[in-house]
């Protein structure tokens, strides 16, 4: 672990290097600056430091030949009044940060000297007894919340480098800390008491990882079915269900994915799932999967598109609020359709963020958000957005698909505007595929009612579509 990656990890103002900084000044007001130096090995390395001590994290110096290295062989605070009577190799440096005298308080860790707790001043012989006996009677937790901190920080970089994609399919929980119930506890509590929010990060990485390897994860389709002509089946979305407990909604789980950086991940293990439907549904079937920006963008999802019939495909983008970089969306948008894929909008209508990646994007299909399909049989204002949209898509070649169709006056609404194809629960639920094969092998999976199709609905017109 280097001095400079951890100076990194604490070095801001809410850190706790920060606040052991601003006690400490504030226990001693006569100093002009702190700093605290760990031994590894042989080498002392500052890690954090403010006012005159506030130099480079980098900075290393020998144990050996260093007035800090005796105050941690003898445990005893060493004081240098004047610049004269520091070492020879200190002076230099001395003059160049503007210090005239300084204090140097071992750090004991039990009975190991892990470092020295150094203050600085500008005047010459600043410090005098009492604060010596002041910082002697703090160093005790300096030491202990120091080594915390750093015991802190190797734990998690275990954990991030355990985390890494080229391991996330084999990981299992010894390799993100030792597997001894002491280490696990002390782990537990360090990030508890230091920083709870990782400690709540952790937890979360690890249910997302131990979901994914306990197959907790199950896919389901739902049916896209033209609205008109044939009414058949034209495509299934691959949708993810999550069996856990507590119970909850597929977007939940893909938001705390997210939330600790594993959204990729898992929305790419759920596409991977998904993608094996190709090869159970008729050639003349399409494949729907979903894709958030980083996923949409991403090498991965290109790769794993490129080892399927991608011309079967349709990657739908969602969370539209979250794009940001025009450029690479468009770079994306060219390498999926040169693999063969149709893309498509998801949640169509419902803000300004859709409807401008509608523009960068120019999908190939609209999906209408559910709640533009919701009362907009009843809702003016909904009816006339939706004949917007079908007559947008129809002058830039998209075709509009109508989500959410939960009754038959939302369907016929939607065909009176001119939607051609739709999905929702009127017309069939999510479910596994094979709970599908009938449905999908039926000329007339529903029955609509609209005056339209009537012509269709005679006998006759019903033999011959059979």
């Amino acid at each position: 672990m280097g001095v400079g990656q951890i100076g990194w990890k604490v070095g801001n103002p809410d850190s706790v290097f920060q606040r052991l900084m601003d006690e400490t000044l504030e226990l001693i007001p006569v100093a002009d600056g702190v700093a605290i130096e760990i031994a590894q090995g042989d080498i002392l390395s500052q890690i954090t430091g403010s006012g005159l001590l506030c130099r480079p994290a980098n900075k290393q110096v020998r144990v050996a030949k260093s007035t800090s290295g005796l105050a941690m062989r003898t445990g005893v605070a060493q004081i240098c009044h004047e610049v004269s009577s520091a070492p020879n190799s200190s002076r230099a440096l001395w003059r160049e940060l503007g210090i005239n005298s300084m204090v140097y308080v071992p750090l004991l860790r039990g009975h190991e000297s892990i470092g020295v707790l150094l203050l600085a001043s500008s005047l010459p012989y600043a410090f005098s007894p009492q604060d010596v006996l002041k910082l002697s009677s703090v160093a005790d937790f300096v030491a202990s919340v120091t080594g915390a901190v750093l015991d802190f920080i190797d734990v998690t970089e275990k954990a991030e480098i355990a985390t890494t994609k080229s391991q996330l399919a084999q990981l299992e929980p010894e390799l993100i800390f030792d597997a001894s119930p002491f280490a696990l506890a002390r782990t537990s509590f360090i990030t508890k008491v230091l920083q709870p929010e990782t400690q709540r990060r952790v937890r979360q990485r690890r249910r997302i990882e131990k979901m994914m390897r306990a197959e907790a994860l199950t896919m389901v389709a739902q049916p896209v079915m033209s609205l008109e002509n044939s009414r058949q089946i034209v495509e299934v979305e691959a949708l993810a269900r999550f069996h856990t407990t507590p119970a909850r909604a597929p977007d939940y789980w893909f938001g705390e994915a997210a939330s600790v950086g594993l959204g990729v991940a898992l929305e790419l293990f759920a596409i991977r799932r998904g993608l094996e439907f190709l090869a159970r549904l008729p050639d003349s079937i399409s494949l729907a999967i979903n894709a958030g920006p980083a996923t949409f963008v991403s090498a991965e999802l290109s790769g794993l598109l490129d080892t399927v019939d991608a011309t079967r495909v349709i990657v739908e983008l969602t969370e539209h609020t979250d794009i940001v970089d025009t450029p690479q969306l468009q770079e994306a948008c060219e390498n999926l359709r040169a693999l063969g894929c149709r893309i498509a909008i998801d949640d169509t209508g419902t803000g300004f963020a859709s409807l401008a990646v509608v523009l960068q994007v120019a999908p190939d299909i609209i999906k209408l958000d559910r709640e533009l399909t919701r009362g907009i049989d009843t809702h003016p204002v909904r009816r006339a957005l939706a004949s917007a949209l079908v007559t947008f898509g129809n002058e830039i070649g998209a075709e509009v698909i109508a989500e959410g169709i939960e009754t038959i006056e939302q369907l016929n609404t939607l065909v009176d505007v001119g939607v051609r194809y739709g999905q929702g629960f009127y017309l069939a639920k999510p479910a596994p595929l094979e709970e599908l094969d009938q449905l999908l092998g039926t000329a007339h999976p529903w029955h609509r009612r609209h005056p339209r199709f009537e012509r269709e609905d005679s006998p006759d017109v019903r033999t011959q579509l059979a």
